[in-house]
């Protein structure tokens, strides 16, 4: 994913499906000059701060469970 892109997602009214190593998360902070970005899995509820390159969009998220 490019930094542009993450920032998007990250600022959308919507809720746009994002995973990092198959795990979904929700993208808290992202900084373009070190093209990272700090994420929270959305199951474990654990923060890390990632390559922004190693994100996935999923596409957008209907029903949340």
């Amino acid at each position: 994913m490019h930094a542009n892109r993450a920032e998007e997602i990250m600022k959308s009214l919507n809720i746009i499906g994002v995973q990092y190593r198959n795990n979904y998360v929700w993208i808290e902070d992202i900084d373009k000059e070190r093209n990272t970005a700090h994420v929270t899995y959305l199951e474990k509820r654990n923060t890390i701060h990632v390559d922004i390159d190693q994100l996935e969009e999923t596409g957008p998220v209907t029903r949340v469970h």
